[in-house]
């Protein structure tokens, strides 16, 4: 594909999530004021009807859809998405605050997840056929079956509960009270592991079949039958050859794949208690936050396209067969 044309994708893409980023909440039962009321007269806070258009008319939600439209668009220009109903605080600052938690167990498991995809579907594809490659296989298949949210809850029921190695909930302990950086690194290390581990367990069977698959492929190329012959040894044709081969048309797709942890630790999250964007979200959408709603879907779209388009521009510098045929080259 020309690219323009991805380009162009890629603006359509964001266009329409903008859209739906609008009118995904909106489409949700209930509003902010029936969460706040506890779902009506009879609910835990009494609001009286004056009340409730006050509130109604401070953060805007009586106002036409179409000003509500334009203030939305507004908001994505300047990045001021207003106050967050639910947590009485500018959107921009709530998401500031969780974020850097998130990018903590979404980078770690990134970073494990890709060394040891990439490790074991290489070993995998060098002992195949026989009994080591079926063992990986079947047993990284039977990882990749598990959701997300119940590897945590196994983690979390055998680690924290059960062993007491890890804590059940949180991101750092409250009120720890502690002169010493390196006892506050390992109290969040201690808090990061289980939720960076589930997210590692559940990123790194894909990573593995793909670097299978491609070190299959180039393990029966002319080149490495060469290498052999001229009496390179195993190390040799299996980093120097194969892994680098192999790894390489794969950035791309380990990037989308990276993109898709954020998307899991929204239950990851949900499961450990873990206070970031994720976690956030739930509460969002638990609580109708409209702004906060706003503000998440979009850095979270944007996080994914970006990797995307990144993937999407690496990919021909790595692949001289897709570069060759972006200029047509290819036949000549």
């Amino acid at each position: 594909m020309p690219r323009s044309k991805k380009y162009r994708s890629y603006l359509l893409v964001l266009a329409f999530v903008i859209l739906l980023n609008f009118w995904l909440p909106r489409l949700l039962p209930g509003g902010p004021v029936d969460y706040i009321t506890g779902g009506g007269e009879e609910g835990a806070v009494f609001l009286t009807e004056a009340q409730k258009a006050a509130m109604l008319e401070y953060y805007h939600l009586n106002d036409s859809l179409g000003d509500q439209f334009l203030r939305y668009l507004k908001g994505i220009v300047t990045f001021d998405f207003g106050l967050s109903i639910s947590h009485k605080a500018p959107v921009y600052e709530i998401i500031m605050e969780r974020l850097p938690w998130t990018l903590l167990i979404v980078g770690t498991a990134s970073l494990f997840s890709i060394l040891i995809g990439l490790l074991a579907g290489l070993y995998s594809a060098w002992r195949y056929p026989g009994r080591t490659d079926r063992s990986f296989f079947l047993s990284m298949l039977g990882i990749s079956s598990v959701p997300e949210f119940l590897l945590g809850m196994i983690l979390l029921i055998a680690l924290a509960a059960k062993l007491k190695w890890f804590p059940l909930s949180g991101a750092k302990t409250a009120f720890l009270r502690s002169d010493s950086w390196l006892e506050r690194a390992f109290d969040v290390i201690r808090h990061a592991t289980l939720p960076s581990l589930t997210l590692t367990l559940g990123g790194m069977a894909g990573i593995y079949l793909l670097m299978r698959n491609e070190s299959l492929r180039v393990r029966h190329e002319p080149y490495v039958e060469f290498a052999s012959a001229k009496g390179v040894g195993s190390w040799g044709i299996l980093f120097r050859h194969i892994a680098r081969n192999a790894a390489l048309p794969l950035v791309a797709l380990i990037l989308v794949r990276v993109g898709l942890l954020i998307a899991g630790s929204v239950l990851v999250e949900t499961v450990f208690a873990y206070p970031g964007i994720g976690k956030l979200l739930q509460e969002a959408i638990l609580g109708r936050d409209y702004p906060l709603l706003h503000g998440l879907f979009l850095l979270m779209t944007l996080f994914v396209l970006v990797l995307n388009f990144l993937g999407d521009l690496l990919y021909p510098y790595l692949d001289p067969r897709i570069r060759k045929a972006e200029t047509g080259e290819v036949g000549r």
